[in-house]
């Protein structure tokens, strides 16, 4: 039961409805100018009212590979509030380095964002083929999102 909402007054709330409050549900996210390949997904996400909480990891395979700005889609429809960092990402070099991301919704999509730390400010900059290193079996990309459902 991922949002057993809205209830009303005078409802009585059964046992399984309170502990359905919160709880993570598996989604499998869908992928723009990213092909998962043989990679592995695991993806849930939680909603309670119109707060969404999303969790997920996508460890790369040898055939997974980035052609563009890669997009996903949210397991509930979000608010159209463009322009907003809705989460972090951590970008793993095969368990090498790890990489301060974020998710940023542009255009209506939700893009992964970088830091690039070249001048005197950090400023963003979108994921790709090799940025911010040239993505290989074993790397992993993690987030951690909170938005709000339309």
């Amino acid at each position: 039961m991922a949002n057993p909402f809205p209830f009303v007054a005078g409802d009585v709330l059964t046992a399984a409805e309170l502990n359905g409050i919160g709880e993570y549900t598996a989604y499998t996210p869908t992928f723009n100018n990213l092909t998962v390949g043989n990679g592995t997904l695991n993806f849930k996400f939680a909603q309670v009212n119109e707060f969404v909480h999303v969790v997920g990891i996508l460890t790369f395979g040898s055939t997974t590979s980035i052609t563009g700005v890669p997009n996903f889609t949210f397991p509930v429809v979000e608010e159209d509030f463009p322009q907003i960092f809705q989460g972090f990402a951590t970008l793993s070099d095969a368990n090498i380095n790890d990489y301060l991301g974020f998710v940023y919704r542009a255009s209506s999509e939700n893009r992964l964002l970088t830091m690039n730390v070249a001048g005197t400010y950090p400023a963003g900059a979108y994921v790709g083929s090799t940025v911010p290193f040239t993505w290989v079996t074993g790397d992993a990309i993690r987030v951690n999102i909170i938005y709000k459902a339309a």
